[in-house]
Order: structure tokens, then sequence, then C-alpha cells
């Protein structure tokens, strides 16, 4: 049977576990790889400026700009550098997240300076980011926990008052709302990424999106080692020989393969994300009011669901993973604070009272874009009978 002639494969069959991610990818997908491979053009080309202009146009930019990279962390590195982030610099974020975007801020020789969260949406608290605001705070790093959208007219309003960028975290969040608007869509600066187990991969990518028309340019020579001219040229699937490097850069391109694979997911984005609300709101109305749980959200409509966070009483969690494992339900925890990690411990922070509770609480449950109705019973019915 030739591949493309395959049915695509159920996220989970009734007797295997229900893993906590599953990325959908069908045979629409195996298409546009073939197809991209027929072209012969492996590198960064055409289908990177395809999947730029797709992000661009799902996201309802008007004077925003979109710069392609290969992973989420690359594009927040560039992202800060654009910002002109540099050594001796700092940047507020919270410890409440992977430490990828700690880590692209060390990589430009900031510091990461770490607050605490607010304990309804579990997004940034921007009193806490305040206090920590001095002399050398150049940028905020919010992040949209699980897609639902942080208070982020309030980071602005921080910003505004003390002269400070905004380069959101979008990772969890692409075809979230916030305003009434897809975020990305306006303010500064967002990044996105679409790593395998995002809402929609490019096997892994990410991106930037930014206002700043006099940053695309820095952004397209940081992308790719400096070099001054091969960013129009390798859209058109073909190479500059006569050309200069004109910055610091790294290899942070997006090639044509993965983005023919991103291509093909933004196709089926809306269809993934009303999948994965649906699912959301499920879980929601089956765990609100269960004794020692507590739930993000009722409502999704305005969220693009990347996990499904629950927080349940601290001395009880390790027994509910145990009793969902033996059921063949696997769950996660986002995250470690990123304050407890060895090589961050030193780091500058506020006071994390919510940030320390939330911690010993939160479980991630199983969420699939198209998610087998066999794997959500088997979801909702392990929690349930543990608290019943």
């Amino acid at each position: 049977m030739n591949v493309l002639d395959r049915p695509p494969v159920p996220p989970a069959s009734s007797d295997a576990r229900v893993p906590v991610f599953v990325p959908y990818v069908g045979v629409d997908t195996l298409k546009h790889l073939t197809d991209a491979l027929d072209v012969g053009w492996l590198g960064m080309g055409a289908t990177t400026k395809e999947f730029e202009d797709r992000i661009a146009a799902y996201l309802g930019l008007e004077d925003r700009y979109v710069v392609c990279t290969n992973t989420g962390t690359s594009a927040l590195h560039i992202a800060l550098l654009a910002a002109g982030v540099g050594p001796g610099d700092e940047v507020i974020t919270p410890s409440f997240n992977y430490v990828a975007d700690h880590q692209a801020i060390r990589a430009t020789g900031a510091e990461a300076v770490m607050c605490d969260i607010r304990d309804d949406d579990l997004g940034i608290d921007v009193a806490s980011a305040e206090s920590l605001v001095g002399p050398r705070t150049k940028a905020i790093v919010p992040l949209h926990f699980a897609g639902i959208p942080c208070r982020i007219d309030d980071v602005h309003a921080l910003a505004r008052r003390h002269g400070l960028r905004v380069i959101e975290d979008a990772c969890h969040a692409f075809g979230s709302t916030a305003g009434g608007a897809k975020i990305g869509s306006g303010g500064d600066v967002q990044f996105f990424s679409f790593d395998p187990v995002k809402v929609i991969t490019s096997i892994d990518g990410g991106c930037v999106v930014t206002p700043h028309r006099e940053e695309v340019e820095r952004l397209h020579h940081l992308r790719l080692l400096g070099v001054d001219k091969d960013t129009t040229l390798r859209y058109q699937n073909k190479r500059a020989w006569d050309y200069d490097v004109v910055s610091e850069g790294f290899r942070y391109h997006l090639t044509n393969i993965m983005a023919s694979v991103g291509v093909s997911q933004i196709k089926r984005v809306d269809e993934f994300i009303a999948s994965r609300r649906a699912v959301c709101e499920r879980y929601s109305a089956a765990f609100d009011g269960l004794p020692g749980v507590r739930v993000l959200r009722r409502d999704y409509a305005d969220v693009s669901p990347f996990i499904y966070s629950l927080r349940v009483a601290a001395d009880r969690r390790e027994a509910l993973i145990e009793h969902l494992a033996a059921r063949g339900v696997d769950v996660g925890i986002h995250f470690v604070p990123v304050h407890q990690h060895t090589y961050f411990a030193n780091a500058r922070r506020a006071p994390m009272p919510v940030t320390e509770r939330v911690v010993d609480e939160v479980v991630t449950l199983p969420l699939h874009s198209l998610m087998a109705e066999r794997s959500i019973e088997r979801v909702i019915d392990g929690v349930r009978t543990f608290f019943a």
C-alpha cells in the first residue's frame, strides 16, 4: 500500500495507554511532505514563505510581520536580540514556565529575573513583576499558560510606565484571543512554537511576530548567520552567491520540509482548536465541584488549548497520578519552576507564594486534536472514580 493511501492512525486505541500528547498527522501532511520533497529544495525557501504568509493571514495581521525559525526558543532568542537585549540587562519573566525562555534570555548575555503568577489564570502577576523593575530591566516576557490569555493589558501598562519591551510567550496560545483579537495581532512582539506537541506542528519550529518593520531585517540576519541577501532569494528557492555578513547570526531558519508540515497543519487549525476546546469543556464540566479539585476554566471560547491542567490537593496528587497510571492514563506536570533548577538557583526573584503552591497541585491530563471518544471517557472516568 502506498504511504499516501493509508488511513490516519487513531490517536489511541481502546487497549492502549492514553498519552498526554499525541500529534495529529494525517494523509494531508504526508502529501504536503512528498510534494515538498519533489520540489528538490530542502532548505529554507518558498514553502517557508508560504507558511509565514498563512500564519499572518490566520492571525489577521495588519502592518505586522512574521519571521519563521526552527524552534520557539530560537524565535525568542532573536526577538530579544532585535529588541536590544544584551549583556548587563535583565528580563522579567515568571518562574512558572519551561526553562526554554530563561535559557534564551541567558543566551543574549542578559539575566532572567523571575516573578510570581496569579492564582486564577496562572498568568504573570503584574504587581510581582513591577516589584522587580530596576535600572537594568529591559523587557518582560509573560506566558499565556495553557493557551489561556494572561492579563496582557496590565503587562503593557506596566511596560509603558517603565519604558520596557514586551515579548509575549504565545507558544501555548496559537489561535487564542484576547480582547476579541487573536494573540499576535496587536501589542509589541510575540513568539510562537510549532514543536511536535503544540496545537499545530511543523515537526519543530517557531516564529516571531513584530510590528516593527525596522526589526524584520535584523531578525532575518539573526536567523541565518548574519547573511545580508539570502532571505529574499531563498524565498524563491534560490541562493545568493554574492553576499556579505553584516551581523552576528545563527542557523535558526525553518526549512521547506518542516514548513510543508506547518502548512498542512495550519489549513486544519480551526478544526483542531474546536476539537480541543470541546474536550476541555467536557473535562471541566465533569471535574468542577469534585472535592479537592479546581478547574482553571469552564468556558474555552477564547482559548486555543495546548494543555488541560487541573489543580488538586497537594497531598493527593501523587495518589491521583498512580490511580490514573493503573488505568492506562498518562499525566504530566507543568511545570517544575525554573528557580528550583540548579543553573538558575541564584537568579534574582520576587517572593513566589502562588508559584510554590501551584507547582505542588497542578497536573496535566491528556489532550489531543481530534481526540478519540474512548480516550476522553477513560480520562474522565479515571479522575472521577478517584475523587468519588
